[in-house]
C-alpha cells in the first residue's frame, strides 16, 4: 500500500510530506513461519512507528495481511512462498493503491 502520515508531531516530519509504501516482508515475523504482524508490532524504527502504527497504517497492514494469509491457505504454501505479484494483484482487486 502507499501512505501517507500528516502529523503535528514535533520531533519527526518528512520534509515536503510525501508518501510511503509498506513492504510485505515487513509484516512476516522473523524466525517463525506463517505469522504476521501489524499496526504496532510491525518492524520499524522509532521515527517510522509514530506514522506506522497510525490506525488508518494499521488497517491497511491488516489488510495486506489477510489478503496474504487467504492466498496462502487457499495454495497450501507458506507465507514466504507466497508470489509478491499474486498478492499485489488480488490487493489490486481489493482497491488498494500503490501509486501516490
Amino acid at each position: 500500500m502507499v501512505y501517507g502520515f500528516h502529523d503535528s508531531a514535533p520531533r519527526f516530519q518528512v520534509k515536503g510530506g510525501g508518501t510511503y509504501g509498506i513492504p510485505y516482508r515487513a509484516l512476516l515475523v522473523k524466525g517463525i513461519e506463517n505469522l504476521y504482524a501489524t499496526g504496532m508490532m510491525i518492524t520499524s524504527d522509532h521515527e517510522a512507528h509514530m506514522s506506522t502504527r497510525n490506525t488508518v497504517c494499521s488497517m491497511g497492514q491488516g489488510q495486506g495481511a489477510g489478503t496474504a494469509a487467504a492466498l496462502c491457505a487457499r495454495k497450501n504454501c507458506g507465507s514466504r512462498e507466497l508470489p509478491y505479484g499474486q498478492l499485489r494483484d488480488a490487493l489490486v482487486k481489493g482497491n488498494v493503491y500503490f501509486d501516490a
